[in-house]
């Protein structure tokens, strides 16, 4: 069943992009060309009695108001667009009437308007603007005018149907070279708009991941607390005791660590920036951070190959992070060869430091890829989110020795 479309009142106002308003411009102009191009048509070479002087000030109208549009054309949304357009249909009424009225074959040019309308602008204004034009035919029709020929009517009928193959492919001219782009444009930027909805809507998703584990974090550091409290006085409780010594001495190492974890992410929900930690090389702070995992993850053996070309850079929470999930799933499916890599790779916009954390388990497809759909469960997507508010970006690829590579791309400038 047909319904007529919603008509929403802030839909008369919205914005049109620059760029489809600068094509929208070159049309008009196009068509200001197309109708000087007919006029004089009419006048050298069919010798019509045309009020010239009356003509020129419309064309010279017209070209004044594509003007004020093209000087206008950050400043006007779409309502401004309209009226104009409104205006290009009224003055190619006006200079149809003075040319021949409806009988002109270049009536078909009420028609420019109205597509550029329906392609560029709101539904609303398409339905105005097609209110419009047929109004401005209609009165054509009641007032017409009809154009002096000093030819006969058999060379007339010809002449009409000239005119009307010429004016038809004028019109078609507009559109596929204009129209057809400006609907190009505006499609792109709606895929631009979907794609951010898309990436807003992943973002808040992941905000809400983050807030519970600053709660979850918040929420363990009073248990971790007591947990301490507990192993000191166990550990004094025991000393000597040679069978529950070292493993009280772990538990205690372990929560140690633990609490340090708690701090870093405290750190970073206070939003401390990396510039107030000293740089240092990008090899000594990669292996750092490889030696403090390895405290958590005793078992994973992990070795590491940097060039010499790395520059310095600050401590950053957001990417020890990225660097830890990587390590503790690479931890998971091959603890006992873990590979670390670090290089620069040139680049076109500014060289690209590439971190590549290489496994020898089953890959993608594998153990992994079971309750993870291509290898991304929520520490990679909280990862790929951090990487992206730092310019830079995750790629996941399988190995074609077996197992997988998850490499982290970060611009030097940005990141270094």
């Amino acid at each position: 069943m047909f319904s007529w479309p919603r008509l929403h009142f802030s839909a008369w106002f919205e914005d049109l992009p620059r760029e489809a308003q600068v094509r929208l411009m070159l049309t008009r102009l196009a068509l200001i060309l197309g109708e000087s191009l007919a006029i004089l048509l009419a006048q050298f070479s069919l010798h019509a009695r045309l009020p010239m002087a009356t003509l020129l000030l419309i064309l010279l109208l017209h070209a004044l108001l594509n003007a004020v549009a093209w000087a206008r054309r950050r400043a006007g949304g779409t309502l401004e667009l309209a009226l104009h357009l409104a205006a290009d249909a009224a003055l190619v009424a006006a200079l149809v009437y003075l040319t021949g009225g409806y009988a002109n074959p270049c009536i078909s040019l009420l028609l420019v308007p109205l597509i550029l309308a329906a392609v560029t602008l709101p539904a609303p204004h398409a339905w105005a603007m097609a209110l419009w034009v047929a109004g401005l035919y209609t009165l054509l029709m009641g007032h017409y005018r009809p154009l002096v020929l000093q030819v006969s009517a058999e060379a007339a009928v010809d002449l009409h149907l000239r005119g009307m193959w010429l004016n038809f492919l004028l019109t078609a001219t507009l559109v596929a070279a204009f129209a057809g782009r400006l609907a190009a444009a505006l499609r792109q930027r709606d895929a631009q708009l979907a794609q951010a909805r898309e990436s807003r809507l992943r973002d808040e998703h992941l905000f809400a991941l983050g807030v519970q584990a600053a709660a979850a974090a918040h929420d363990l550091a009073t248990p971790l607390a007591s947990l301490r409290l507990t192993l000191d006085d166990l550990r004094r409780d025991y000393a000597g005791d040679d069978e529950l010594d070292a493993p009280l001495a772990l538990l205690a190492e372990q929560s140690s660590r633990m609490r340090q974890v708690l701090a870093r992410l405290g750190d970073a929900a206070r939003a401390r920036v990396a510039a107030e930690a000293p740089c240092m090389p990008t090899a000594e702070w990669l292996a750092r951070e490889i030696e403090h995992w390895g405290l958590l993850r005793p078992e994973a053996c992990v070795r590491l190959d940097v060039t010499a070309d790395l520059p310095e850079r600050a401590h950053d929470p957001g990417l020890r992070a990225v660097l830890m999930t990587l390590l503790n799933n690479a931890a998971d499916v091959s603890p006992e060869a873990i590979r670390v890599r670090a290089h620069l790779l040139a680049h076109p916009g500014g060289d690209r430091l590439v971190i590549e954390v290489i496994d020898s388990g089953p890959g993608l497809a594998g153990e992994r890829g079971r309750d993870k759909p291509g290898g991304w469960g929520v520490g990679l997507e909280l990862a790929r989110a951090a990487l992206t508010h730092m310019g830079g970006r995750l790629e996941l690829a399988d190995r074609g020795e077996g197992g997988a590579v998850a490499r982290v791309f970060l611009p030097v400038a940005g990141g270094l």
